[in-house]
């Protein structure tokens, strides 16, 4: 048990890992099908390199289904390696672009991967605007692979709704009514026929309104989506195996071989209809008819026989077809055309070991492909002049040049190259598209330091100003700086100060999407750096950040006040005051110290009232806002008539304590006359907490201009208990301070 608990484990990590190779190449082939024009060599390569990763996948397993959400990639109920980077940037396109799952029936072919990239390499408006990814992918023709869009309300966990278009019938009611069945599948079910030309019926009419349907959409050979001739191939199996029917009734002399007898009814018709259709879409139905037949039963060898040989031979006219071809159809094959068997099954075993012997000894003689004055000229080379061994380093250094990235970086310092040769070219705006992909791909694979280069290159002097501004609109799109944005969740710490680079080098556009992030964001290093790049702009972002002041959201306020008051006070007064009304506490608390440091009389008339209130909580958060420089006469006033109103509950302590802080803030030495008579009180009841308050209000004392204090610290200096001593160092403190 543990062996196959271990082999099932191992068999799984290596399918997640060609998986994942595959997703790498299909986003390599994604940049480049974004960045090169149709047929480039560069596309054509990472087509290959991607079917080569399909083809390798599929050898694993041959159908599977890839999940698709806004993390990552699920394979299964697991995610696929959370940490490939290609993974994460492939998820994020196909998430944009409302995909929910990729599926894998089949290898594909190279139309089928060009089919998808052309899909994901559009816009998401512009797959909306078609009717979404399902209507989208119907419409290409793609059957090897399929797009799957996150339309939740179209699953079903059973097969039952597939028929659903089927009207319920008795069992009295086969024959005629199983081919009507047919045909409603096949104009209003999900194959999309629509109606024939006044309405004909007959099986060839339909099988050639199918054929012309497909032809004029995607070309000859086309065909359909499984999932959209499912319904009618459990209508087909209906009417095949039908009891009252010829072939159910063992109208078809399978032992003797002799011709069947004539079919009638609703076999006739769908075998006249199999008959009239394109070998691909023949092809197909019959291989899907014979994958979900819910049993290997002998009516299946009697339709078989009576579509002939001649057909069959048609319809599978390759090793390949009849190699992908269900077994319970290569079993009919078997029987009714063995010559086509024996030929498609033979062992070609030997035959290809001498086709590579052939080869092998064809490449070593040499006189066949060399010019004999050339290889007499290498052989003299070679016995002169051993090779010598090269450098390990170089070669490091030459295979270095030959990774994706550092292509990259070459044909981006190329395509810089031309734009400045000729700013006024017609192919200016394509090449600055091309650049823009380019910074796009190395964003993805955080490489910031290459948009970086490109970027300055970009921005010197000997790039026309045309092109600058053309340059600087492209970078300043907001996909583009989405992206860069993203790279600081992604990357992490590491990529801050490149991003911070990037920030101030491309400038104002990016105001709004650091606003819209820094709403959104739920790490605090992450709201912090996001606020210091936005201060950075100073009173550019301003306006941006009052726009911001209409926001319901009780946190981003916070946050857009707290900006304003570190850009300048005083500037928003009339946006500020309504938000001393706010419903929560601590927009109120920011708006008002914001309005006391501009000096506002509102705002200390305000804090009068919130120092009047019985509320507790907010008398302390009242006194927290006072400082220096919003202090008033009256404002001292109401601070002493706290301290020296009421009694010492813990409650009441909290308070007074507050208020010798506040009063320290302000320190006007009119209030020490009152400060010396709490020295001078006595309570037995709350001694303790008394003298706790007096120990607070001598450490206040050196917060006072030094000339109105040194003689009460002297006094207190002259005693012996445990306030004396404070007051000596306090002392100390201010005269060390004076001198």
């Amino acid at each position: 048990m543990f062996d196959s608990v271990l082999r099932q484990m191992t068999e799984t990590a290596t399918l997640k890992q060609a998986i994942c190779i595959m997703i790498n190449e299909l986003h390599i082939a994604r940049r480049h099908w974004n960045a090169y024009p149709a047929g480039h060599p560069m596309v054509q390569g990472a087509l290959q390199k991607l079917l080569v990763s399909c083809r390798n996948l599929l050898a694993l397993q041959s159908m599977l289904t890839i999940g698709i959400t806004r993390d990552g990639l699920l394979f299964g109920d697991d995610y696929l390696d959370k940490g490939n980077q290609s993974c994460r940037a492939v998820a994020a396109v196909l998430f944009e672009r409302g995909v929910g799952a990729l599926l894998f029936r089949e290898l594909p072919a190279q139309d089928d991967l060009i089919a998808l990239l052309r899909v994901i390499g559009m816009k998401r408006e512009a797959i909306l605007a078609a009717g979404g990814v399902d209507e989208l992918w119907r419409q290409t023709g793609a059957t090897a692979l399929e797009l799957r869009g996150i339309r939740y309300d179209r699953f079903s966990g059973t097969e039952e709704t597939l028929l659903s278009v089927i009207p319920d019938d008795t069992d009295d009611h086969q024959g005629n009514d199983l081919w009507e069945r047919f045909i409603q599948l096949l104009m209003q079910g999900p194959v999309g026929l629509g109606t024939t030309e006044q309405g004909e019926t007959r099986p060839e009419v339909l099988a050639a309104s199918l054929n012309a349907l497909f032809a004029q959409r995607l070309g000859a050979g086309s065909g359909l989506s499984f999932s959209g001739i499912r319904p009618s191939l459990t209508a087909m199996e209906a009417i095949v195996t039908d009891p009252a029917g010829i072939i159910g009734t063992g109208g078809t002399d399978r032992g003797t071989g002799t011709a069947p007898v004539p079919l009638t009814g609703a076999q006739a018709g769908l075998a006249a209809f199999i008959a009239a259709l394109d070998p691909a879409l023949r092809r197909q139905f019959l291989d899907g008819f014979c994958e979900t037949a819910t049993d290997d039963h002998p009516a299946a060898e009697g339709f078989f026989r009576h579509l002939g040989q001649a057909m069959l031979q048609e319809t599978y006219a390759t090793a390949e077809q009849y190699a992908a071809a269900p077994e319970l159809l290569k079993g009919i094959l078997r029987t009714l055309a063995p010559q086509m068997a024996a030929r498609y099954e033979t062992s070609s075993e030997e035959a290809e070991i001498r086709d590579k012997v052939r080869i092998l000894l064809q490449e070593h003689r040499q006189e066949t492909y060399v010019p004999e004055d050339y290889l007499i000229g290498l052989q003299d080379l070679i016995s002169g002049h051993p090779l010598q061994q090269i450098n390990p380093a170089l070669i490091r250094e030459q295979m270095a040049t030959l990774e994706t990235t550092a292509i990259e970086s070459r044909s981006s310092e190329i395509i810089l190259q031309l734009v400045v040769a000729d700013p006024n070219g017609e192919n200016i705006p394509e090449l600055i598209r091309n650049l823009s992909e380019l910074c796009g791909y190395f964003l993805e694979l955080g490489e910031y330091g290459q948009v970086l280069r490109i970027l300055s290159q970009a921005a010197a002097p000997q790039v026309a100003p045309s092109v600058r501004r053309a340059l600087r609109d492209a970078f300043s799109q907001r996909e583009f700086l989405e992206e860069i944005l993203s790279g600081l969740t992604i990357w992490g710490k590491a990529k801050y100060d490149q991003v911070g680079q990037l920030i101030q080098i491309i400038g104002r556009p990016f105001i709004e999407p650091l606003l819209d992030r820094l709403a959104e964001e739920d790490a605090m290093s992450l709201r912090r750096f996001m606020m210091d790049r936005l201060l950075a702009f100073g009173d550019a972002a301003r306006p941006a950040l009052v726009d911001r002041l209409a926001d319901s959201r009780w946190y981003v306020l916070r946050n857009i006040i707290v900006m304003l008051r570190s850009l300048a006070p005083g500037q928003e007064i009339d946006q500020l005051r309504p938000l001393l009304r706010h419903a929560n506490q601590k927009v109120r608390q920011e708006a008002l110290r914001s309005l006391l440091l501009a000096g506002d009389p509102m705002a200390q008339r305000q804090l009068l009232r919130d120092l009047e209130s019985n509320d507790r909580e907010l008398q302390l958060a009242a006194l927290n806002l006072i400082d220096r420089t919003g202090s008033t006469p009256e404002l001292a006033r109401k601070l002493v008539q706290l301290l020296t109103t009421g009694g010492y509950s813990p409650v009441e302590c909290e308070l007074k304590s507050a208020c010798i802080q506040a009063l320290a803030e302000i320190g006007r030495p009119e209030v020490l006359p009152e400060l010396i008579k709490l020295l001078s009180a006595r309570s037995l009841l709350t001694f303790k907490a008394l003298s706790r308050l007096k120990v607070d209000l001598v450490r206040s004392l050196e917060r006072y201009p030094p000339h109105a204090v040194l003689p009460l610290l002297e006094q207190l200096a002259r005693g012996s208990d445990e306030l004396a001593q404070l007051a000596t160092e306090q002392l100390h403190t201010l005269r060390s301070g004076q001198a």
